[in-house]
Parts: C-alpha cells; structure tokens; sequence
C-alpha cells in the first residue's frame, strides 16, 4: 500500500510540476494546458472510492476542499484589500469603492471572474462539485455500464455545446465545466480498476501527441484547450490528446517510481500540491515584477520551492492542517 501511495504522489507531483511550468513557460504551456488539468480530474477519479453515504462523502469533500479555498480565498484576497484600505486612506483613487464591490463580487461568484494569482480557485469549486455529481450519479447508475458511457457522453456534449454557443456567459464557480471534467474523472475511476497494457497505450499516447503538435503547428486547426475559459478546441481531439498526455505521466511516474532520489523528489512535491496550486501564482508573478527573477526557470524552482516549504511549516500544526490542508 504505502509504494501505491509513494507512486500516486509522485504522479501529483509531476501534475503539479506541469502547472506551475504551464503558467509561467510561454513557449510549451500550449501544450501543457492540453492535459495538465484533465490530469487532476482523471486522478481524482483513480482515487475515488465509492465508500460512504453521499452526505459523508459530500462533508469529507468539503472539508478537504473548500475550507482550504476559504482559507487561501480570505488569506490572498486581504493583500487586494489592504491596497484599497491604503488608496482610501491616501484619497489616491476615485470610485475606489466600486472597484472595492466589484472585487468582493468577483470573489463570491468564484470562477473565470477570478484572475491573476487567485486565478487558479475555479479548479477547487469545479472539482469540488465534479466529485458530488459523480458520486451521486455513480452511486444511483454506476453499475449500469451502458447507462454510465451515455451520461459521460452526453455531458462531454453538453461541454461542447456550452463552448460553441454560450461563449460570453460565465457562471458561478465554473460550475459549467463540470461536464468537461466529468468524462475525465469517469475514465480515471475506470482506469484504477482495469488493466492496460502500458508499453502499447504509451506508444499510441506519445504518437497522438506527436501528430497533435504537428497538426497545431502546420494546419489551420488551432488545438487549443483552455478548461477555465471553456476553449475547448477541436471536437473529439480534445478528449484523445487529454487521455494521452494524462497515460504518458502516469507511465512516467512509474518509471521513476524505481529511482528513488527522483522518486523522493517527486513524492514530496505532490504531498504539497495543493499548497503549490494556491500560492504558486502569488509568488511567480511578484517575483516577475524584478529583473533578477525575470529568468522563467528561477520562477518555476521558486514557484515550488517557496510553496513547500510553506507546506513544511503547515504540517507541524493541526490547527493551520485543519485550515489550509483540510
């Protein structure tokens, strides 16, 4: 159990790896931003067991998820207040208190109206409420497999008809891109139960990429994925080039499963992961504001190492675990 546990946190930690250099390396974050985020959905699936009656299940999630994000939500959000309370104090600023209410709407309606370095929430409500839907729908339907393939595929159209015709419409805490995410999850939950032959679905998701990159660079298709602001490129694409990069990290922390420095490394990084979503933002473009850190690499190691050793701190007290860990 424990080389399970050593292995699933070193595939965390080369998901959360993903997302900070996607958010800060220009030139790959394209493709980065194909799977990196399918990624977290398709392992919360792996990992999902269907154990508990939906109100436990449903106060166990809320405790592991959203207390950390009010936590993180009131914690970050009180530098934007601060500066508003020192414009206010210095009369700096006309219709101060409009940007003021508009901030603190922005912060309740969550989602795409979140941006800079709180612009990473909307995953935490929109996986949030992927786990309650799934759990209700798997619990209800879940060993009805033919029924179960129709509501994935019906919510990955519905995903594809909220991207093609309600563009401009954002709703509350990215709810809508539940059903984007749902098929993810539902393919991760299968795929912890059943055996694939590694060497050959490997082999295919390395070729899909390969093909994928090729086809972005040298036709008019443009590939993009975006699951925050429900760009979700090509039809059927979109879902194939996901499961491949999600198959070819997992394969990749296996492999290193068995180097133990890397193994170590890894490991560590995905035990912080969470605390390396919220933060890693907040530090990488304060750091960008100085000419010394300009540097995208110095960001990237900066971005995970400022974070985890927050995380260290966090660990030794059961009060701030409670808060920001859940």
């Amino acid at each position: 159990m424990s080389q399970r546990i050593a292995w699933i946190d070193s595939w965390k930690g080369i998901a959360i790896i993903l997302v900070v250099v996607g958010h800060i390396v220009e030139p790959v974050s394209k493709y980065i931003f194909w799977f990196h985020m399918p990624l977290f959905f398709f392992m919360s699936g792996y990992l999902y067991r269907n154990k508990y009656d939906y109100f436990t299940f449903f106060k166990k999630k809320l405790f592991h998820l959203l207390i950390p994000y009010l936590s993180f939500l009131v914690l970050l959000s009180s530098f934007r207040y601060g500066s508003y309370m020192l414009d206010m104090w210095q009369q700096r600023q006309n219709g101060l208190i409009n940007k003021v209410l508009k901030f603190t709407f922005n912060l309740v309606y969550g989602g795409e109206n979140l941006y800079g370095y709180l612009g990473i929430f909307w995953f935490i409500t929109c996986l949030f409420f992927t786990q309650q839907l799934y759990n209700l729908l798997y619990t209800k339907f879940g060993s009805n497999n033919r029924l179960m393939i129709r509501i994935m595929f019906a919510s990955y159209c519905l995903a594809m008809m909220n991207f093609w015709f309600m563009k401009g419409v954002s709703f509350p805490w990215n709810i809508n891109v539940v059903v984007m995410a749902l098929p993810f999850y539902w393919i991760g939950h299968i795929a912890a139960s059943s055996s694939v032959n590694n060497a050959k679905a490997v082999t295919l998701s390395a070729v899909i990429i390969v093909v994928a990159v090729l086809v972005d660079k040298w036709t008019l298709l443009d590939l993009t994925f975006d699951m925050k602001s429900r760009n979700y490129g090509v039809i059927i694409f979109n879902f194939f080039i996901g499961l491949a990069g999600i198959f070819i990290t997992q394969h990749l922390a296996k492999i290193l499963q068995n180097e133990d420095y890397i193994s170590k490394i890894l490991s560590e990084i995905g035990k912080a992961s969470m605390i390396i979503m919220y933060l890693h933002q907040l530090i990488q473009l304060s750091l960008n504001n100085y000419s010394v850190f300009q540097n995208d690499i110095i960001r990237v190691m900066l971005g995970l190492l400022i974070p985890y050793i927050i995380y260290k701190k966090i660990v030794n007290y059961s009060v701030m675990q409670k808060l920001f860990l859940g």
